[in-house]
């Protein structure tokens, strides 16, 4: 079967099953008023006309009260242990869950309809009872629906109590609502139960773990400050990684198998390896622990948690959390220490006479004695610990060619992206062209200092020649091939990278080859953006083709020919060879090549022979 016909058949059977009922879109719930309130909750939510709502409030005689006349601050359950919904909120919808002991009693309640509807209460896997105030209850004979009429008054309630059927493991509950109802009794026999306006999922349990840790559903999150609060992941862009200077912290989540706050009461124990200090509950941005393990008796969900290196040293610890004397997390901690090393690279080939904000820039980057990454500022926020400002030239080992050399852009970490942004230094150099050298030097502020390495960067006049080459000499049909064109200014140096090559005043450069078709990737050259130059070159690759032979690519830059008139005379040009490989195939022509030559090879031994023959007669 084709892969189109497969799809329009999933999509049939898809269209079929909507029409057919068998699938819904669930919307995700929305809190508004009147939604439930946690079990064991003193006090039940707001009665909502046409809204199910669950009497979370605990029992204080053992049986659950539904008594017609109650008002609904009153009702209470029997063995409830959690309410929620899909989305793990309380909103009071048509994706409401519960769970309850076998032997408990599901009350469930809502405002009756006004103006002559009637409400419909059902269930599956169990029984229902109901009372009413203000309206008129039915029950049918099977005893798993019940309505209510709404007489219009003020304080109409329609209470419904639910009983789970022996050996079942769950109940869904619902409510109807109809505008052409005409009685209770009309409404609970009607095959038309009206609109569904809330429902709920009823789990049916052996045995409670409400209120009992659940390592599932706990455990201990990165977070930006002491004070986040509550988190069920970490915050984007922390991954429990910092300087030294800087504290990490943690919002720790202590639920039940429900996914409901533990109370107040169990021990938690927070405890850090290599040496790294720990505190729980910090009353400020600045407090921190002084030990490696902390604890509290009172322990609720949400707890935080301030990590600290004591030290100026790279470190790594292992951070445990545990309730109760249960981990419930086990988190890795890093804290990247002092500088240790300043690294130097990329040059660009500067412009004589040029400055850094002509593009005479190099790359520095900071790291720690276990080579990780040290920053100076968070997106912005100079690190107290290892301030930018410490880091400035060694003005030593310069020379004459570079004038000037100074940090322009600091080594950062984006702590919302966590992308990491390398620091920049730029130069000035002086009408001579040549070789100068860039060196810093980083104080740290334990008062430790820290040389770079010795950076050579070039500085060099505009192009007014250029060569090309390719990569190899012969290609295999559609092999791709590299063309690199090399820029010298008038002295012979190799070019500068900052002045364009290509600035569109003269013409594009054109690469062009007789006899091939192909498609040349290589710089930006869109009459907007010049061509600019990486070491004095430009590198274009493109498929070489599928015709054998040999080809010349004349290449052509208008800008560099006007400004070096009197250096070039025409276009330049590169050959290249498209050949197949030998395969070892042997063929018809090889076969009869070899057969000749045995022959030949036969003949000379048979005379050989026979003149050793005639010898010895």
């Amino acid at each position: 079967m084709s892969t189109k016909t497969l799809r329009k058949r999933i999509s049939l059977v898809a269209v079929t099953a909507l029409g057919a009922g068998l699938l819904s879109v669930v919307a995700v719930p929305t809190a508004s008023a009147g939604d439930n309130v946690a079990a064991g909750t003193t006090q039940n939510s707001t009665v909502v006309e046409g809204v199910l709502n669950i009497a979370t409030k605990p029992s204080t005689t053992g049986s659950a009260r539904n008594t017609a006349g109650d008002a609904y601050t009153a009702l209470t359950s029997i063995g409830l242990i959690n309410v929620s919904d899909i989305a793990g909120g309380l909103v009071a919808g048509t994706t409401q869950t519960a769970t309850m002991l076998s032997n408990g009693k599901l009350v469930v309640y809502t405002g009756a309809t006004t103006n002559a509807k009637g409400s419909l209460v059902t269930v599956e896997g169990g029984t229902i009872a109901c009372a009413g105030t203000g309206i008129t209850t039915a029950v049918n004979t099977t005893q798993t629906a019940c309505a209510g009429y709404a007489d219009g008054g003020a304080s109409d309630l329609l209470v419904s109590t639910l009983s789970a059927s022996s050996g079942v493991t769950s109940m869904i509950v619902r409510l109807y609502t109809k505008a052409s109802a005409t009685s209770a009794a009309d409404h609970v026999t009607s095959a038309t139960k009206g609109d569904l306006v809330g429902q709920i999922n009823v789990t049916i349990a052996a045995a409670s773990t409400a209120g009992v840790l659940s390592t599932a559903k706990s455990g201990a999150y990165w977070v930006a400050a002491y004070n986040t609060g509550a988190a069920t992941a970490d915050a984007t862009g922390y991954t429990g990684s910092t300087d030294f200077g800087q504290k990490l912290y943690m919002s720790v989540r202590i639920r039940d198998a429900y996914g409901s706050a533990l109370a107040a009461g169990d021990l938690i124990t927070v405890s850090a390896t290599g040496g790294a200090y720990v505190k729980i509950n910090p009353g400020s941005a600045s407090d921190a622990g002084t030990q490696a393990s902390d604890y509290s008796v009172a322990a609720v969900d949400a707890e935080q948690v301030v990590i600290t290196n004591p030290t100026t040293k790279p470190m790594a610890s292992t951070i445990t959390v545990s309730v109760g004397g249960t981990v419930i997390a086990t988190r890795t901690a890093g804290f990247s220490g002092e500088v240790a090393k300043v690294v130097l690279s990329s040059p660009v080939i500067g412009k004589t006479g040029g400055t850094g904000s002509s593009g005479n820039i190099a790359v520095y980057k900071l790291y720690d004695a276990a080579n990780n990454p040290v920053y100076v500022d968070y997106t912005g926020t100079d690190n107290t610990a290892t301030p930018p400002q410490n880091l400035n030239e060694d003005t030593a080992v310069r020379g004459t060619v570079i004038t000037s050399v100074e940090r322009n852009r600091d080594f950062s970490l984006n702590t919302s992206t966590g992308v990491v942004t390398s620091g920049r230094v730029i130069f000035t150099c002086g009408s001579t062209a040549g070789t100068g050298k860039i060196s810093f030097i980083y104080t740290n502020t334990s008062g430790s200092i820290v040389k770079s390495n010795v950076l050579d960067a070039k500085c060099a006049g505009d192009a007014v020649t250029y060569t090309a080459a390719y990569d190899k000499k012969s290609y295999a049909p559609g092999e791709i091939a590299t063309l690199t064109l090399t820029f010298k200014d008038s002295k012979g140096n190799v070019a500068n990278d900052i002045t364009d090559v290509d600035t569109d005043t003269t013409g594009e450069i054109t690469v062009s080859t007789a006899g091939m078709s192909q498609a040349i990737n290589g710089p930006t050259t869109d009459g907007t953006d010049g061509a600019s130059l990486d070491q004095g070159t430009l590198v274009y690759t493109y498929a070489v083709g599928t015709t054998e032979g040999t080809f010349t690519n004349r290449i052509n830059v208008p800008d560099v020919n006007t400004a070096g008139a009197a250096l070039l005379t025409a276009a330049t040009s590169a050959t290249l060879t498209v050949a197949a490989p030998s395969t070892g195939a042997v063929t018809n022509a090889d076969v009869l090549k070899a057969i000749v030559s045995l022959i030949a090879s036969i003949n000379k031994q048979i005379a050989a022979l026979q003149k050793a023959l005639l010898k010895k007669k």
